[in-house]
């Protein structure tokens, strides 16, 4: 069981989870998923806080161990039926778990005192959902994360001192969860002691951006003339009007340069990416989207309103462990199998490097839905990931421009996550592979035709371990 505590909720709210609370809610999946994205950091720093407190391990482990042993975990209906109706258990909620949600927000209520209301307020406005829908996810996501507490607690023997040792180790991306929320959300729970460790997050992810700038400008420098300093220096010489700025100049670059490699160093986060502000079901980190190599070939199909890959004639691949693959030699699957079974192909560093299309996966227009024939693809990915067990891959979402980008970009981590669920299904460990969407970012081609927004509608993969 991985034990990173953000991952494990962020995956159980994913997917039929949101699908089904959307229905329950009366408001749209996108909107859904857009609002728990900052409830769950909430939650868990609303939980840690209260862990620190005098008591608190004591009083969490209570309530995780009663929340694991309800089976609240696998009875989602059961919570749903609940959400929306706080104060008393429904007619189709158990007591245990009617109970659990009103502890839950209770518990929430008395840790974030004044801050609850503002919390509630600024999701509302954030993912354009009622008051009312973020009181009832904020309600419904606390017996949750007790839920998977309790489970983490059972499977290690933790008692409450372990468990509040456990909790203290997921510091780190809690806080970091917390510093990447839009707007003042971050700052939310600075009441609490944790305001200090949003805020920081929010300096280190500035401070990454300026430091990865930086190098970008360094980079493109050195490529030009070779010698990256003075290139760099030549860049702001109009903003040096006078010799006597020149100390100041040098000095800045000196400091910038040395928070650049501190940062590359000593703050690796998985996949750091693009300027987007989603927080997704497997990454803790907001990333970096990425420039996918080489534009595909083949043809737009009007009809279905996909772009059809031409992915040769047909060959056959066979894998360490006996399986054999049919499919086309220019396929997606070739293109992996080629570049695991080379060793003298690695996994490049640079993060934008190695990334290949699925040729054969599409979803229903406007949704994360996934077409039947997009399975048979999917299969294949989780068969040569069982062929070469060490292999790890993430999975990056696309769409075209049309509609809003926040909801572009929601619809994107959707369906990575859909398809990610997909592999999952077909036996591979959740560790194995993650997903991260991207929205309208980096497209393949123009989106002024439809044969261009089709080319970027699109689930990318890059292999992140070999």
């Amino acid at each position: 069981m991985s034990s990173n505590l953000l991952d494990l909720v962020q995956n159980y709210f994913s997917g039929d989870t949101v699908r089904q609370t959307s229905t329950a809610l009366g408001e749209s999946e996108s909107s859904i998923g857009t609002a728990l994205r900052s409830v769950v950091p909430l939650v868990l720093g609303g939980l840690f806080a209260r862990s620190q407190q005098p008591g608190g391990a004591e009083d969490l482990f209570g309530l995780a161990r009663q929340a694991h042993s309800s089976g609240i975990l696998g009875n989602l209906s059961g919570l749903l039926g609940g959400l929306g109706n706080t104060t008393a258990t429904t007619a189709t909620t158990s007591a245990a778990d009617g109970g659990l949600l009103n502890r839950g927000t209770e518990l929430l209520r008395s840790v974030l005192g004044s801050s609850y209301t503002p919390a509630v307020e600024g999701v509302s406005q954030q993912a354009g959902v009622r008051t009312s829908t973020v009181s009832s996810l904020l309600s419904m996501a606390a017996p949750v994360v007790l839920g998977l507490l309790g489970r983490h607690a059972a499977e290690n023997n933790l008692d409450a001192s372990g468990l509040g040792s456990y909790l203290t180790s997921q510091r780190g991306s809690i806080m970091g969860a917390l510093g990447s929320l839009p707007g003042s959300l971050g700052t939310i729970l600075s009441g609490l002691g944790l305001g200090a460790g949003a805020a920081a997050a929010n300096l280190g992810n500035a401070a990454t951006n300026t430091a990865n700038a930086l190098g970008n400008t360094v980079s493109a420098a050195a490529n030009r003339t070779g010698d990256a300093v003075r290139n760099t220096a030549r860049d702001v010489e109009t903003a040096a009007a006078t010799p006597s700025r020149w100390p100041w100049i040098l000095l800045i670059l000196l400091a910038l340069a040395a928070l650049f490699y501190f940062m590359r160093n000593c703050n690796k986060t998985p996949e750091n990416a693009a300027p987007a502000s989603t927080t997704t079901t497997t990454d803790t980190t907001t990333t970096t989207a990425v420039a996918p190599a080489a534009a595909p070939t083949g043809r737009y199909d009007a009809a279905s309103g996909n772009y059809i890959y031409d992915t040769g004639a047909n060959t056959e691949i066979k894998l360490p462990d006996g399986t054999v693959l049919n499919v086309g030699g220019n396929s997606f699957e070739s293109r992996l199998f080629n570049f695991l079974n080379d060793k003298n192909q690695t996994v490049s560093d640079d993060k934008t490097q190695g990334w290949m299309s699925l040729d054969r996966v599409y979803f229903n227009t406007g949704k994360s839905t996934l077409t039947a024939e997009s399975q048979a693809q999917l299969k294949n990915l989780a068969a040569i990931l069982k062929a070469f067990p060490n292999a790890t891959v993430k999975l990056g979402g696309y769409t075209d421009n049309q509609g809003k980008a926040d909801m572009n970009l929601t619809l994107s981590a959707d369906r990575a996550n859909a398809a990610r669920k997909a592999v999952m299904n077909n036996g591979i460990d959740a560790s194995r592979v993650s997903a991260e969407g991207y929205g309208q970012e980096h497209p393949l081609a123009s989106n002024d035709t439809p044969e261009g927004r089709a080319q970027n509608r699109r689930v990318d993969v890059r292999v992140t371990k070999k």
